[in-house]
């Protein structure tokens, strides 16, 4: 590859235009040091700014030093910024029970997010190449992914790019030999306890003894999978789907998604999974689409953690056991809390509100509210009548569907109920005469799917 193709890859595939500030990330090997070549190459001729990020994951003891140090010298002899992070990888393996690569990258992608908006970089820039692309590949095959899975890595998602992916390593060595350029080797690489280390020295080479050219009709694969799914992405948006965010989950209407052919039915759940914050693997959402299959209610837990509970008008996916949190509700202007937004102000033009969304409240009993979720035996004396009712036999009487019980915010003072939003208000809203009042507003707005 030579700087003009790299640099036409960098403005029209990872979307880099002049005067943007791109930090890359450069552990000392090959590929990254390539790839911050590349990019100082592509500085004068692109008009951006460059900047280094380095991590040292306290892995590989004195070898691990000397990657540092070999970095520092590099950024040096370049005239690049350095922004260094020592992180202990192990110590987040031993304490979360986690993989050490899982651990390595959670705290690497944590860093480079962090110093990106520290210095303001447009794009943060890594090191991947078509033979990280077709490992992605096989792998996630290989884990029973879906076409979203086989779509691997893009050339840019959010502000990370991957300038390299349709490059050969070898590609990159040979640039940095004609460079004069010296990297460093990591003999992790060779170390065959990790799965991706095996398919890269064991799978792909058989692969490609049976098959000459696999890693190439791999990355060819991933590039149709990308396509497709850039096309699904726009029948989506077409679709005007709404999503109601739960405070443990999310709701998808059930007749719309019903109707759905089920290709695009799995990607409308995968997108519901993400905001509902679930993980989303094909077993999941196979399980969901057999419970909208069978039509009758009913509920399924899901592999990896989360539940899915279907009523007579909604699909809940929800994280059972899920802390949802008090908050104190200003008595002036805007609260945040995890059910959507409450608003109060002065009620203008003889303003009571609906009961629903908006409701009219004494000033003084919002001195001390706070919004929350429906507690064990709740009860309240709805407005206009003159006996208490359990919360739970309102919302059975409202039609509300269990799995978005815990989503309808109760404002309460102290142990009185004063409103259950979207739904009724106390007795004890009611206004006397001469009394000072405040129109308190619930907003939760449907998001679209796309």
């Amino acid at each position: 590859m030579t700087t003009e193709e790299f640099c036409l890859r960098l403005s029209k595939d990872c979307g880099v235009a002049p005067g943007d500030h791109v930090l890359a990330a450069v552990s000392g090997g090959a590929d990254s040091t390539a790839l911050l070549c590349f990019l100082c190459a592509a500085r004068e001729r692109m008009g951006i700014s460059v900047s280094c990020a380095h991590v040292e994951h306290g892995i590989r003891g004195e070898a691990s030093l000397a990657d540092m140090a070999f970095v520092q010298a590099l950024c040096e002899r370049r005239g690049v910024p350095l922004y260094v992070s020592r992180v202990d990888a192990p110590g987040l393996a031993a304490a979360e029970g986690c993989g050490m690569e899982d651990a390595a990258r959670r705290l690497r992608y944590g860093f480079l997010e962090r110093t990106a908006r520290e210095i303001g970089a447009d794009a943060v820039a890594l090191a991947h190449h078509a033979l990280d692309q077709a490992e992605t590949v096989l792998l996630h095959a290989a884990r029973g992914s879906d076409m979203r899975g086989l779509s691997a890595m893009s050339m840019r998602r959010g502000a990370f790019i991957r300038p390299l992916l349709l490059s050969a390593p070898e590609e990159l060595r040979a640039f940095l030999a004609a460079q004069g350029e010296t990297w460093r080797e990591d003999e992790t690489n060779e170390d065959l306890r990790y799965a991706r280390n095996r398919v890269r020295r064991r799978a792909l080479p058989e692969l490609e003894r049976s098959c000459p050219g696999a890693g190439a009709a791999l990355c060819r694969l991933s590039r149709a999978a990308g396509r497709d799914e850039d096309f699904f992405s726009h029948q989506i948006a077409s679709l005007g789907i709404a999503l109601v965010p739960l405070a443990d989950g999310a709701a998808l209407e059930r007749g719309r998604l019903a109707s759905l052919h089920e290709a695009l039915q799995s990607r409308v759940l995968a997108r519901a999974f993400e905001r509902a914050g679930l993980p989303v693997s094909s077993a999941a959402l196979e399980q969901v689409q057999a419970l909208l299959g069978a039509r009758a209610a009913g509920a399924a837990g899901l592999p990896g953690g989360g539940e899915a509970r279907l009523g007579e008008r909604y699909l809940c996916l929800v994280r059972p056991g899920a802390e949802i949190p008090d908050t104190a509700l200003s008595p002036e202007g805007e609260t945040r809390t995890p059910f959507g937004v409450f608003r109060v102000h002065e009620a203008r033009g003889g303003e009571t509100g609906d009961g629903k969304t908006s409701q009219l409240i004494p000033a003084h009993l919002l001195a001390h509210a706070r919004v929350t979720a429906r507690r064990e035996g709740d009860a309240m004396i709805p407005f206009g009548r003159g006996g208490g009712a359990k919360l739970k036999k309102l919302m059975i009487d409202a039609g509300v569907e269990r799995a978005m019980r815990r989503s309808v915010p109760i404002l309460r003072s102290g142990d009185t109920i004063l409103w259950a939003a979207g739904l009724r208000a106390g007795e004890c809203c009611r206004v006397r005469e001469g009394e000072t009042a405040r129109l308190v507003e619930w907003i939760r707005r449907a998001e679209d799917l796309r």
